[in-house]
């Protein structure tokens, strides 16, 4: 694991802690929904080298791998790591995915990459660090819980500091000397744990390099 000369420690990061991680993904089965708005903002691309920061259990480094592309799943869970591991043996996907436990708020990947994705976590500087991984023609695509999700009552996380201001991404994205091809909030219907059905709102980003 390396670091950026400018970048300051981590900060505590709320939510949940790694052990708390581990536990979930050691005892849920696989998943490899892909999220729609990921789905979207990677289809048109030709394959490269890719990153799946906080890739959690890899279900997107192993969509990714699947149409071609060279993935680095990055995630603080040895747990969910190791579930993505296991399903990337079992889908014939282990030569092109590789797994990494580090922490997702001080990485650095080695190279430039064509690609990164970040779903559904929220780290400190997020769009300002991964602008600097990618090679000319890269898109970031950031895809989490928004913060108008915070006066809904339609599940997810309350914590402000877990959620996500299109507004600032979009911002971060244009200082950072981004494109800026999506930054909006989109509706994703969910089942709730009592199995009623809610409409949660997604903030999207999805940004280029010149």
């Amino acid at each position: 694991m390396t670091s950026h000369p400018h970048d300051p420690p981590p900060a505590a990061q709320p939510g949940h802690d790694v052990a708390w991680w581990d536990a979930k993904h050691r005892d849920r089965p696989v998943h490899d929904g892909v999220d729609p708005s990921v789905r979207a903002a990677c289809l048109p691309l030709a394959p490269g080298r890719a990153v799946d920061l906080a890739c959690g259990t890899g279900r997107h480094a192993r969509w990714l791998a699947r149409r071609g592309w060279e993935v680095v799943g990055i995630d603080s869970s040895p747990g969910g790591l190791e579930v993505a591991a296991r399903a990337a043996r079992a889908q014939g996907l282990a030569g092109r995915c590789r797994w990494v436990a580090a922490d997702a708020r001080a990485w650095q990947p080695k190279g430039q990459v064509a690609l990164v994705v970040v779903a559904f976590v929220a780290l400190p500087r997020l769009v300002e660090r991964t602008a600097r991984w990618l090679a000319p023609g890269g898109r970031v695509v950031v895809v989490g819980h928004a913060l108008g999700n915070a006066v809904r009552d339609v599940g997810g996380p309350r914590d402000p500091r877990l959620l996500h201001d299109v507004a600032a991404l979009r911002e971060g994205a244009r200082a950072a000397g981004l494109r800026v091809r999506v930054a909006a909030e989109v509706e994703r219907p969910v089942v709730g744990d009592d199995g009623g059905r809610r409409v949660q709102l997604d903030a999207v980003l999805v940004a280029d390099r010149s």
